[in-house]
């Protein structure tokens, strides 16, 4: 009885530690990445169990991370999962480090060869982030995103084309956070509509924003991908609408979807491992 005692005492460690202690930081990271790993939820008796921990310390390091929105709350079945904040930094450290870099490249010579402005946004906490944007000298344009700026998720080509290949429980929880709001008479007002605006989306592989954000306006979004269907961000031109119809619109359709896949092979993309747009009919609610 006593040696099994100090077993249990070893393997678990206490609940209770000096504030800021090294420790605690270091329980919290193993979570995070034990989530990260062994996901997408997780009950809190799984993670004491798998990691060695007291079930207090981690419903404490949980709920202390939640407050950040490192970490999430099911409310339906209590299990926790990584939290939006972290999908937002982790794309904030591939702008620092490279992914800027990488597109930068491929931004400079889209724009020359459609002589519109051109941008490459990604998936942010607050919405669909812009990183980069070129703007050829030439070109009129009435709304300009900033580079940090927010693109609408539900009302912009950038932002449907990569919601549209994001995980359901993912989609959902951005619409929650920034909600659907009308800009012109254009814009998608139903949550039902918007779905079936991303699957049309993924069957013909580009998203359009046409004067949904702003009247006369027209928007083109074409998915970057980092890993099979997995979208790292969205490749956008953005123009008046009268230099989007017939011909012109076919030409930048085919430039924005062949500079998306020269960007995901660039990012290590394998040619196979990228989606590719369905064949056959498909009913288009929006035309």
């Amino acid at each position: 009885m006593p040696s099994r005692f100090i077993r249990n005492k070893r393997s678990e460690p206490p609940d209770f530690e000096p504030p800021g202690s090294s420790k605690s930081l270091q329980k919290a990271i193993r979570i995070l990445l034990h989530l990260g790993d062994c996901g997408p939820e997780m009950r809190i008796s799984d993670l004491a169990d798998d990691l060695h921990l007291n079930k207090t310390t981690v419903y404490r390091l949980l709920n202390a991370m939640a407050k950040f929105e490192i970490i999430e709350k099911n409310a339906d079945n209590e299990r926790y999962r990584l939290g939006l904040r972290l999908h937002e930094l982790g794309c904030r450290a591939l702008d620092s480090r490279s992914l800027r870099n990488e597109v930068h490249g491929f931004l400079v010579e889209l724009s020359r060869r459609c002589n519109e402005s051109v941008s490459f946004a990604v998936p942010g906490a607050g919405g669909i982030v812009c990183i980069d944007r070129v703007d050829p000298p030439d070109t009129v344009i009435t709304a300009r995103t900033p580079v940090g700026g927010l693109f609408q998720p539900h009302c912009t080509a950038a932002g449907k084309a990569i919601l549209a290949y994001l995980p359901q429980k993912e989609v959902d929880a951005i619409i929650k956070r920034n909600g659907m709001p009308r800009f012109t008479d254009y814009t998608i007002p139903r949550y039902s509509e918007l779905l079936q605006n991303l699957a049309l989306t993924r069957h013909q592989g580009y998203a359009t924003d046409s004067e949904e954000r702003e009247k006369g306006l027209f928007g083109l979004a074409a998915t970057v991908f980092m890993r099979g269907s997995h979208p790292i961000g969205a490749l956008g031109i953005a123009g008046p609408s009268p230099r989007f119809r017939l011909q012109e619109l076919t030409h930048k359709i085919i430039l924005v979807r062949s500079f998306a896949v020269s960007i995901s092979r660039a990012l290590g993309r394998r040619g196979s491992e990228l989606p590719s747009p369905a064949s056959g009919e498909f009913y288009d609610p929006f035309s």
